[in-house]
């Protein structure tokens, strides 16, 4: 999949040559909103190009059932973040988001991960562990080291890094190293797996 151009349908000329320059050395092309490409392709989009369909139209499911979709705003927001979640895209973000920052939202959606803020991931996290949890005879957490499991449980209940690090006394380079251990572990790819995992719905 990496060998295919990635799309960029971009509302400006700035835009696209930003974009252009962030994604080197991997091979782009600009489209409009009609693009033809091998399925599974990445796609950015730029909320500011002209006719862009409503979240509810038919032809969001035809590209994002076809396209890694990559949404985003210069304005970004919750609403829209969650609207185009739904809609079946695997991330959004700033438009003009750092450089690294890109590559790694490009990263993340090429290996079949979902990019989101944090804020929309808190709010995720919060809406998953309001579901009632599902009697499991076995604790996927048994899996998982002392620390890894304090680590896991917080991280599920929508602690960043950083807080996770304080109320455990580690550091955050501790607390990313035991998040990544019990994600491969538990074979879950992101917080909110985990806390589907965590409570039963998967």
């Amino acid at each position: 999949m990496s060998a295919n151009p990635i799309i960029l349908v971009a509302g400006d000329d700035y835009l696209f040559r930003y974009w252009q320059a962030a994604l080197l050395p991997n091979p782009v092309e600009r489209a409009g909103l009609d693009w033809q490409a091998p399925e599974g392709s990445r796609v950015l989009i730029d909320a500011a190009v002209p006719g862009i369909p409503a979240w509810q139209s038919p032809w969001w499911q035809e590209k994002t059932a076809r396209y890694r979709i990559i949404f985003t705003n210069t304005a970004p927001d919750d609403a829209q973040a969650f609207a185009a979640l739904q809609a079946g895209c695997y991330g959004y973000c700033h438009a003009a988001t750092p450089l690294e920052t890109l590559k790694q939202v490009l990263d993340v959606v090429t290996s079949g991960g979902i990019w989101a803020g944090q804020a929309l991931v808190q709010r995720l996290l919060a809406a998953v562990n309001r579901i009632p949890a599902v009697a499991s005879s076995t604790d996927p957490l048994t899996l998982l080291s002392t620390r890894e499991r304090e680590v896991a449980r917080l991280a599920a209940r929508g602690a960043a890094n950083k807080v996770i690090a304080r109320e455990l006394d580690i550091t955050e380079r501790t607390v990313k190293a035991h998040l990544s251990s019990a994600f491969e572990k538990l074979q879950v790819e992101d917080r909110v797996q985990l806390a589907l995992l965590l409570n039963g719905v998967r």
